[in-house]
């Protein structure tokens, strides 16, 4: 009788376990990041081009050292900057930071325009975006585009990966 009776606990158990919905648990602010690939970035001399939307037929050009030590570094270190600039800090705040598969987005919200900066990298090339929205006058919210390309090393500096 005592084995039967534990088979009975047994199964009574089991069903009053699968009878009960199962409730998914919300992760924790605690909970591991999952691993992902992160987007390629490679530090050196870029040739840019940027077009505004309002000027189209007014494109810029010049050159940029990207001296970054790796995808992370420059979206640390570009975050910085806008995190510890008085004059930006005075007029704007950042409202949402937000990864892509290639790259990473934030907003800001400033007196009278929201701006949204969107950067995609591939290995030898970066593509940023800053939209601006001017809240009061639609009509002169822009896009400007901004498209870099890898040229080599920047002047005056180190190959990366030496001396570390």
């Amino acid at each position: 009788m005592p084995r039967t009776t534990a088979i009975r606990c047994v199964a009574v158990s089991a069903l009053l376990f699968l009878g009960h919905p199962v409730r998914a648990e919300t992760p924790s602010a605690e909970a591991a990041p999952l691993l992902t690939p992160r987007p390629v970035f490679v530090p050196g001399l870029y040739e840019t081009e940027s077009r505004n939307s309002q000027f189209q037929d007014q494109g810029a050009k010049g050159e940029a050292c990207l001296a970054s030590a790796d995808y992370e570094s420059f979206r640390r270190e570009t975050m910085a900057q806008y995190q510890s600039n008085p004059r930006f800090l005075d007029a704007c705040r950042l409202s949402e930071t937000r990864d892509l598969p290639d790259g990473f987005v934030f907003a800001m919200a400033c007196k009278e325009s929201k701006v949204v900066l969107t950067y995609h990298f591939s290995k030898d090339s970066v593509t940023s975006t800053i939209q601006t929205l001017i809240t009061r006058r639609p009509e002169f919210s822009s896009e400007i585009l901004t498209l870099m390309r890898r040229r080599g090393d920047c002047p005056g500096r180190e190959k990366p990966g030496r001396n570390t």
